[in-house]
């Protein structure tokens, strides 16, 4: 009698875990690359690249944000996520993607599409990339992630001011950012980054709040600056590092 009950416990057990997982798997989806697509057309949600810096050199699906999915903060990373919204995520031939599809719905992800056979099956299907465009609020023009890092490896120093057009103390800087890009016009190249355009370059440089201001020089960072900047402290390190 008492290995009967055992036995019709584990069975309980074991049929409810069948269970959590056949949900789970229901909110994962594994589509081709017109489905992909398809979908995200009829649904918009967060597209996600989780390929490696050096595998999204060569193009991302457009609107993409890149999460590397080696990165030791990943599973952080992607907590961040809206957890009502369809997440499309892709690597290069599905498998990461797979697993980070999975770790997703893990943490509470409402729906995963898995793009099936990943950016390969993309690219073989004939589906174009996009160069990885990034918007300058001054003059609107776009740059693509390599343009952009050949900017900052220039002999010139480049001040990078990343805001939301929607931030207040963003809106606050705008005065001080003109004043400075006319100073030093000679010295300091000033590109004025808007996050809502540009996650790729958020993701890139770990920026996690607003006003964000980062000094390069020769590819390097050397200063960065959060939330709002009085132009005497944008001066001081500006004269600091000429």
């Amino acid at each position: 009698m008492d290995r009967l009950v055992i036995l019709s416990f584990f069975s309980f057990i074991l049929l409810s875990c069948s269970n959590i997982n056949s949900q789970d798997s229901k909110k994962i989806q594994n589509f081709n690359p017109e489905q992909f697509q398809s979908s995200f057309e009829k649904n918009p949600g967060i597209i996600l690249d989780v390929r490696t810096d050096q595998e999204i050199k060569s193009g991302i699906i457009e609107n993409a944000s890149m999460v590397d999915f080696y990165d030791v903060d990943f599973k952080k990373k992607i907590s961040r996520i809206d957890k009502s919204k369809t997440v499309y995520v892709y690597c290069r031939s599905g498998g990461r993607s797979s697993k980070a599809a999975k770790l997703l719905i893990e943490q509470g992800q409402f729906r995963v599409i898995n793009l099936k056979g990943g950016i390969m099956a993309w690219k073989r299907e004939g589906y174009k990339l996009s160069n990885n465009n990034v918007i300058i609020d001054s003059n609107n023009q776009k740059f693509s992630l390599v343009e952009f890092e050949n900017l900052i490896s220039k002999e010139h120093m480049v001040l990078v001011d990343f805001h939301t057009m929607w931030c207040a103390p963003c809106k606050k800087m705008i005065p001080i950012i003109d004043d400075l890009e006319k100073e030093y016009s000679e010295d300091v190249y000033i590109l004025r980054i808007d996050l809502d355009y540009s996650e790729i370059l958020a993701n890139q440089f770990k920026i996690n709040s607003i006003p964000t201001l980062i000094l390069f020089k020769k590819e390097k960072e050397i200063w960065r600056g959060t939330g709002f900047k009085s132009r005497e402290e944008i001066v001081a390190i500006l004269e600091n590092n000429l």
